[in-house]
């Protein structure tokens, strides 16, 4: 078969055929890798892919040797043989993180096919193969070092209007520690890297176990995904700066705006929670489910440490815990009466607000409704929850007295 015959086959790509001869005399560089065969591996393959994509456009040629000899592909007339090395090409491309697209093509010289892949340079920092970000330096493609990893997307992440470069991987990876830590705070059954990953549907905890572990530098797809997930505070995961649980400002709430607040994000269940300092701050903390809880409100203080619009506060929280005691609710409400030094780290964002999820059940709320005193007397309530609440109560009586005198 002449060579005019081989350029005219429908599988055989002619442009690519025509550059073989100068291709295989250019050798291996920065955009161009030559493997005498397909491996056997599909993360041999991966590599291969995810260092163009991470690095620059590039073609991985299989069929010529490391000294540029095309040997060709065995067997690669058969359509059979040609669709099962693309699906493997493929199914590689997919294990690449984020996964990579590349196009596979045929070519040939004096009689010998070879498959070329070319691989386009992708959108993000960096690709990973095996939980291993992947470069291509000079003619080889080889896991990225720590420093380059960082070095890459200090670089990328660098605006021209001057904003922080992305953080260390290795401090991203001790703040990711500290928020399963604080998740676990008295919890029973310690939760691990693989059940945060169940939670956020990943097909594989592999990968966020490699961002936990600091092998692998997290995205920030990831991170926004963590954050939206666990109610995470970004500012804080990404930087440093805030605390981790920082309540986010479209979260909380004025006292009028609970219900509207309530209605959009349908939480589970409302913990109503008061503080048993003299101060009697008192906050509400929503759970949308066993691993996310965050504080909505803005922080009322339910004693005589009020002021002139505490005082008004003060008031509509009363009247909205008597509509919620006599209307149905989609959310069940539950109190707690906490120690002064947890009311403030929730408060503060330093500690879970799941915490609370576990304490006990406490009746302060709907207790605070009887100011005749009909279920709990005057002294059980000084009992439970203090001179400051009963000073609350008589500060709403006297309120709620005021308009009948006029």
């Amino acid at each position: 078969m002449d060579e005019e015959t081989q350029q005219y086959r429908p599988w055989i790509d002619i442009e690519t055929s025509a550059q073989l001869p100068d291709l295989r005399l250019r050798g291996e560089g920065q955009d161009l890798e030559f493997k005498s065969e397909l491996p056997e591996q599909a993360h041999a393959i991966a590599k291969s892919i995810a260092a163009f994509a991470s690095s620059n456009d590039g073609r991985v040629i299989y069929g010529v040797r490391d000294d540029g000899e095309i040997v060709g592909i065995d067997g690669a007339a058969d359509p059979k043989v040609r669709d099962v090395i693309e699906r493997r090409i493929s199914g590689a491309a997919r294990e690449v993180r984020p996964p990579v697209h590349p196009s596979v093509t045929w070519a040939e010289h004096a009689g010998r096919v070879v498959c070329v892949v070319a691989v386009e340079k992708g959108f993000e920092a960096l690709y990973y193969s095996n939980q291993r970000a992947i470069i291509r330096r000079g003619g080889a493609s080889r896991p990225a070092e720590p420093g380059e990893v960082e070095d890459v997307f200090r670089r990328r992440y660098v605006s021209t209007s001057g904003t922080a470069p992305l953080p260390s991987t290795k401090e991203i990876c001790g703040r990711l520690h500290r928020f399963l830590e604080l998740l676990n705070q008295d919890r029973h059954e310690p939760l691990t890297v693989v059940d945060l990953a169940r939670a956020m549907d990943l097909s594989s905890p592999a990968e966020l176990d490699a961002v936990f572990e600091g092998r692998q530098a997290p995205t920030f797809a990831v991170l926004d995904q963590l954050c939206a997930r666990f109610a995470l505070d970004k500012e804080w995961l990404s930087t440093g700066r805030n605390q981790p649980f920082a309540s986010p400002a479209d979260h909380r709430a004025r006292v009028a705006e609970l219900d509207r607040l309530l209605e959009r994000q349908t939480p589970e269940y409302v913990y109503l929670v008061r503080s048993k300092s003299d101060v009697g701050e008192a906050f509400l903390i929503a759970q949308a489910d066993p691993l996310k809880f965050w504080r909505m409100s803005e922080c009322w203080h339910v004693s005589d440490r009020v002021g002139g619009g505490g005082a008004a506060d003060l008031l509509a929280l009363y009247k909205q815990f008597k509509t919620w005691i006599r209307e149905s609710q989609s959310w069940m409400m539950l109190g707690r009466s906490v120690e002064p030094s947890v009311a403030q780290a929730i408060v503060n964002g330093e500690i879970h607000p799941g915490i609370v999820e576990n304490m006990p059940l406490s009746h302060w709320w709907d207790d605070l409704t009887d100011l005749e005193h009909k279920w709990t007397t005057r002294e059980q309530s000084r009992m439970a929850y203090g001179k400051s609440f009963i000073a609350a109560q008589d500060i709403l009586r006297r309120m709620l007295e005021e308009p009948a005198r006029r």
